[in-house]
């Protein structure tokens, strides 16, 4: 039901020898928003999506989802999860349908329902047949952008990670992607959209949490923090970093 808390971090702690990568995060997800996870280069988002995505475990405190620990038991989310990393996973060989149908088949579609899963995600991402039968290496970097999200996409996951999934675009390409992104949350998926582009943020997002330095600086509801301090996004991140 959206509203009710999909995913908690609870006093998440991780380091790597001597450099405290994330200190300290708790923050909550609820079912249906899009939220916003903005930092700069080192201020902890990767560390951050790195443990929720269970490919890391943190050194200390939990994060749970739908109630339970996915420390303890990461097969909780991954059948739930879809994961767009900042890199393209594409094989620039490969058709666009190629390439989705290899995506479809690593996250165990089955066979009689991928073509369907296959024109869904075509309908999200604006692909055309014609561009689904091209190469992607014959792809502009907008195109490889919104091809990647459409293969995080195939299993239906119920939550979405987006790592700076606008990085590196023309302006065109970019808001095709994020048109993408509040189709599918008017859908029902609910998103973290990780990034540094204050406005994308700032025009996406229902909740907003700004780390730096690997702490939690501001976290909350974006309509309080931004009608609260009367500032855009923008202007509220650097006073908050000039202050730190």
């Amino acid at each position: 039901m959206r509203g009710m808390i999909m995913l908690s971090l609870l006093d998440v702690k991780k380091s790597y020898k001597k450099n405290k990568a994330v200190d300290g995060i708790s923050f909550e997800i609820q079912r249906g928003e899009i939220f916003g996870l903005v930092g700069a280069n080192g201020a902890g988002k990767s560390t951050t999506i790195s443990m929720l995505t269970t490919k890391t475990k943190p050194d200390s405190g939990d994060i749970i989802y739908q109630g339970k620990s996915i420390v303890k038991n990461p097969q909780l989310i991954r059948e739930h999860l879809g994961y767009v990393p900042q890199d393209i996973t594409l094989y620039s060989s490969l058709s666009g349908r190629d390439n989705l149908v290899f995506w479809g088949n690593a996250y165990h579609v089955p066979k009689k329902i991928l073509e369907e899963r296959i024109k869904e995600v075509c309908d999200i991402i604006g692909f055309t047949k014609d561009n689904l039968n091209q190469k992607t290496a014959e792809y502009s970097g907008g195109m490889k952008r919104r091809l990647n999200i459409g293969a995080a996409l195939l299993h239906h996951p119920d939550f979405l990670v987006l790592d700076e999934p606008t990085v590196g675009i023309d302006i065109i390409a970019r808001n095709q992607i994020l048109e993408s992104i509040r189709k599918l949350n008017r859908g029902g998926t609910t998103i973290l959209y990780c990034g540094h582009y204050m406005d994308e943020v700032e025009q996406l997002c229902d909740s907003i949490c700004i780390l730096d330095k690997g702490k939690e600086i501001v976290y909350g509801k974006k309509k309080t923090l931004l009608t609260d301090t009367d500032k855009t996004l923008e202007e509220l991140y650097y006073e908050l970093i000039e202050v730190k």
